[in-house]
């Protein structure tokens, strides 16, 4: 695969879909980011609130150098907004930005570099959920950024795959060409675990503390943490034991990405 150019053009590729309380935060802090070559596209996947004139008011407004490409993807699923967004993509690295999430000024860079260390295909973290409670938010900050971190290593080490956070991860786009770009059957659980299970065999996938990620818990609040816990869990474990899953069990529409 092509090696990195010192300041390569990233594309952010955010799917959307009825996110009218969230879109503009992240927007505006995508917008604002130190560095400067890189694409922002936005996908609406066929979102029924004012989502779509919110996106459209905020790009009319904005004076974003690196350009905003804005897309409608009709068929629901994550990762059909994102193969759509892939496609419109014009930078060397895809970057995955959930539309509820909030990067640092640094979030860009330290992606990139994360990608220009040797053998790096993949890069993501943790993810800081800003608006849960005081335990929520350390428990779970401090379990990704201390266990997944060791289970990644350990089974990128036992050559069974690796971790992805699906909102908050960067990946080379030849890598993500060569394994078929992003499997549009699994919709939701499971995407993310599945395309890292594909990374993994081209190079590494590092999990950097450096991209923690601030994002809201509402799917927690909603679902409640332990039941939504549990779900990721078992399809991680089921994914990584090369079990089938199914569009149904990957399906998610009550807080779709």
């Amino acid at each position: 695969m092509n090696q990195l150019i010192k300041t390569p053009k990233v594309s952010v590729i955010i799917p959307v879909y009825n996110e009218e309380n969230y879109i503009v935060k992240t927007l505006n802090a995508i917008t604002a980011q130190d560095y400067k070559n890189y694409e922002i596209v936005i996908v609406n996947n066929n979102s029924t609130d004012a989502s779509n004139e919110m996106i459209k008011r905020f790009i009319q407004k904005t004076n974003f150098s690196g350009g905003i490409v804005y897309e409608t993807e009709y068929r629901q699923g994550t990762n059909y907004a994102r193969e759509c967004g892939r496609r419109l993509a014009t930078g060397s690295i895809i970057a995955m930005l959930d539309a509820d999430c909030v990067p640092d000024y640094y979030w860009v860079s330290s992606g990139v570099k994360e990608l220009q260390q040797k053998n790096v295909v993949a890069a993501t973290g943790a993810y800081f959920y800003y608006d849960a409670s005081f335990l929520l938010r350390t428990f779970s900050l401090i379990s990704q950024i201390t266990i997944f971190k060791l289970v990644n290593r350990i089974i990128q080490w036992k050559k069974k795959g690796a971790i992805l956070i699906g909102g908050n991860a960067f990946i080379k786009t030849d890598a993500l060409a060569e394994i078929g770009g992003f499997n549009t059957n699994l919709t939701f659980y499971g995407d993310d675990i599945d395309i890292a299970v594909k990374l993994s065999k081209f190079g590494k996938v590092n999990y950097a503390t450096m991209l923690t990620l601030k994002t809201s818990s509402r799917r927690y609040k909603a679902l409640g943490f332990w039941k939504v816990n549990l779900k990721y869990q078992t399809i991680f474990k089921d994914i990584l034991l090369g079990k089938h899953i199914s569009s149904q069990e990957s399906f998610e529409l009550v807080h779709p990405r």
